[in-house]
């Protein structure tokens, strides 16, 4: 019998553990398995996480590539690279003996970082008349599950091009301390006062327990003068852009362009 192929038997082996889940993935029985495997599944004699990574923010740096031990890592993610290195890495082969839970569990643990609502590098789309008002859109910030220091927000602010046309409803945001799992809310308004293409990002700066490291959630405005009919010409024929009209598609150019660098 010819053997399965090493890219499908790790694409089979990811699904087969995302298919089984059986109850709410938890980070706190991740963080235990994670520093002392062998007694937090039962199986005695195997290895720890920490025996090769050293730390959980040392993982998170490796799998994000960017050197951040709070990287926004999410589930998904942390669940494939784990199950990847169990498929494929020799030093792994002992952890195949988790139940899919426990990897889940795991993994959980791995993204457990402060998390954005909608999540980040997300777009948030508003549109309003000049002058006007868009509906609110709320985002949630939440802290960690599987920590014991808090998390404190130094800064909410929309940064770049047409920053000043929204507005931020986040009294007691910023300084705030969150305790683990603990969360906080604001809400956006596009509230344009000229026809300017707007789309700035909207930056979360934080730093947790004692250090004074800062890091930060992102995620991306996009406001649009509502579009308004073309007025007529003093020909009488045809009809002539009129300014709203125009801001609203020069808004969406811009957007189209930011999404194509990212």
């Amino acid at each position: 019998m010819r053997p399965t192929p090493a890219p499908l038997a790790l694409a089979l082996s990811v699904l087969a553990f995302a298919a089984q889940a059986q109850t709410a993935d938890n980070p706190v029985t991740g963080k235990a398995l994670f520093e002392n495997t062998a007694l937090a599944s039962g199986n005695a004699g195997l290895p720890s996480c920490t025996s090769c990574h050293g730390s959980v923010e040392a993982r998170r740096s490796q799998i994000s590539g960017t050197g951040d031990s709070f990287a926004d890592i999410t589930f998904d993610t942390a669940m494939t690279r784990f199950t990847a290195a169990l498929a494929t890495q020799p030093d792994m082969r002992p952890l195949r003996v988790l139940t899919n839970q426990q990897v889940r569990d795991i993994a959980a643990y791995i993204a457990d970082t402060p998390k954005t609502t909608p999540e980040s590098e997300s777009q948030l789309n508003f549109s309003a008349a000049l002058n006007g008002n868009s509906a609110a859109q709320t985002v949630s910030l939440k802290h960690s599950t599987a920590v014991s220091e808090n998390l404190q927000i130094t800064s909410v602010a929309a940064v770049g091009t047409g920053a000043a046309n929204f507005v931020l409803a986040k009294a007691g945001w910023e300084g705030v301390t969150l305790a683990p799992a603990g969360t906080c809310s604001i809400t956006v308004t596009y509230a344009p006062t000229t026809s300017a293409v707007s789309t700035p990002d909207l930056v979360f700066t934080m730093k947790q327990g004692a250090s004074t490291t800062t890091f930060e959630r992102v995620l991306f405005l996009n406001g649009s003068i509502a579009s308004t009919t073309p007025p007529a010409t003093d020909s009488g024929g045809g009809g002539a852009l009129g300014l709203g009209w125009l801001a609203a598609l020069g808004t969406a150019v811009a957007a189209l362009a930011r999404r194509r660098r990212a």
